[in-house]
């Protein structure tokens, strides 16, 4: 693996923006770029768990977001065509490929809405790959976010809501930036769609929910507690509530913790 030369690296990436318009010519030519940046003992092999992989080139952390800040100006000038690269971007089943794809996605203009949303949907649907889902809900949403946070909400309701388990993962991960930020406010609305997601048989969604209960207890630990324990109780004999309260026990502090215990013990 090369050593990173910044103001080498910075030229490179300029010289990539070049073929922003032809997005045939600038896969080619990403292509080259990596290959030069590529760690070698990784190569041969692949990346993610579980399978299917995806191919990698591993190079160093600094690489992909230099091409992406060079390219924020050309996506918020020219929508369009920078949706059509994304789109190439990501019918490439690389790592680093489909990263740059949901980085342009995060810096065209949001409105319409549509055009984001759908793509989201169907990249989340297609990915085997959580890094690869938390980038595209992160970074493919970073202006819908932080420019229309009531259209937003809005739509993280309608994921939540939604009957299929992939569109649910898609609202678990959208809701976490606000979390983690402050901004998400209506914590028992959250509630309640958690509470629907974690009753019955132990959900596919269950490394998403928890991701969700360790921020909530860590910013409203009693309340969280608290809804825990009364979901529990008006669950019933249901194992998956007491599998989502032992793993999560760790995240709270130790009065939380006893009074979660004692739930536990109940049944």
């Amino acid at each position: 693996m090369p050593a990173i030369q910044p103001s080498r690296l910075k030229i490179q990436a300029v010289e990539l923006t070049q073929f922003a318009g032809e997005p045939g010519e600038f896969c080619r030519a990403y292509h080259e770029f990596l290959d030069g940046y590529a760690d070698r003992t990784y190569r041969s092999g692949q990346v993610g768990e579980p399978p299917p992989l995806m191919r990698a080139y591993q190079v160093p952390p600094p690489v992909l977001p230099a091409v992406g800040k060079e390219l924020q100006q050309f996506s918020t000038e020219y929508r369009e065509s920078a949706l059509e690269l994304a789109d190439t971007l990501w019918a490439e089943p690389i790592l680093e490929f489909r990263i740059l794809a949901t980085s342009i996605l995060g810096q065209v203009t949001p409105k319409p809405f549509q055009a984001i949303i759908e793509r989201v949907e169907n990249w989340v649907a297609a990915s085997t790959n959580d890094r690869i889902l938390k980038t595209i809900v992160r970074s493919g949403m970073a202006r819908f976010r932080d420019e229309y946070p009531e259209a937003y909400l809005g739509q993280i309701d309608a994921w939540l809501s939604s009957e299929e388990n992939h569109i649910n993962r898609i609202g678990l991960n959208a809701v976490s930036p606000l979390l983690e930020s402050g901004k998400f406010e209506d914590i028992p609305q959250l509630f309640n769609q958690l509470a629907k997601l974690m009753r019955g048989e132990l959900t596919p969604l269950k490394t998403d929910v928890l991701g969700i209960l360790e921020v909530l207890a860590d910013q409203e630990p009693d309340e969280t507690a608290y809804f825990l324990g009364q979901t529990k109780k008006s669950a019933g004999e249901k194992a998956a509530i007491s599998w989502f309260i032992r793993k999560s026990l760790d995240f709270f502090p130790p009065d939380a913790q006893l009074y979660l215990r004692e739930v536990l013990f109940e049944d």
